[in-house]
């Protein structure tokens, strides 16, 4: 069996593009191509302009599923409903928590720490280890549902060499890999955040100067 604890001290390996069981992610969409990662299209699934996220980028579970199968972090077909939709919004806000921490510098919370790192030894336990393949070490197993799929997706991205660029848009909770040279990345993007940001900042001046 395999063991693993939740360390996010220090970054880990290098990782490779996420691929599902049956087909990898070669041209990912734009919340993928925006987030850099599918584990953050997942966590980014949320639509207020804020800091609130109490809006989500879907109404019903069908829709989720839609967006997850079009950022390749699954191939299942039967949409989350009930209980099962429930646990994988309190994963994906669990989830936040922790990157928004890694994100700022912070230590995250012990809670959030805790309860991804059982659902990561959960997805694990059925999972196929692939030393030196391609793509992530650990690939859904064939009893793994939706949940699993998605945990082990975030967990490609920890042991990922990306977490030392992981930002969070200044303007809303998405969090995005930021590989540029420079100032770094300070928006989600420009079209949903940037420039908004602009727009409010001359208005602020104008107000100021009038």
């Amino acid at each position: 069996m395999v063991s693993y604890s939740l360390n996010l001290a220090e970054d880990r390996c290098d990782g490779g593009d996420w691929m599902t069981e049956t087909g990898t992610n070669t041209t990912p969409p734009d919340a993928v191509t925006e987030a850099g990662h599918p584990a953050l299209a997942f966590l980014n699934t949320v639509s207020d302009d804020g800091k609130s996220r109490t809006a989500d980028t879907f109404d019903i579970g069908e829709t989720l599923l839609d967006q997850l199968r079009a950022g390749g972090l699954t191939t299942h077909s039967d949409a989350p409903v009930g209980v099962q939709l429930h646990a994988i919004l309190e994963l994906r806000e669990a989830a936040y928590s922790v990157f928004s921490a890694i994100a700022a510098g912070r230590r995250p919370s012990r809670e959030d720490r805790l309860m991804l790192e059982s659902a990561i030894k959960s997805a694990i336990a059925d999972a196929s280890f692939s030393p030196g393949a391609a793509g992530p070490l650990f690939r859904p197993g064939p009893l793994g549902g939706l949940y699993d799929d998605l945990v082990l997706a975030i967990l490609d991205l920890l042991q990922s060499g990306d977490l030392s660029r992981l930002r969070e848009c200044r303007r809303c909770t998405h969090l995005f890999i930021d590989r540029g040279r420079g100032p770094g990345r300070r928006w989600c993007s420009m079209t949903r955040c940037g420039n908004r940001a602009k727009a409010q900042g001359f208005r602020d001046r104008r107000r100021a100067s009038a």
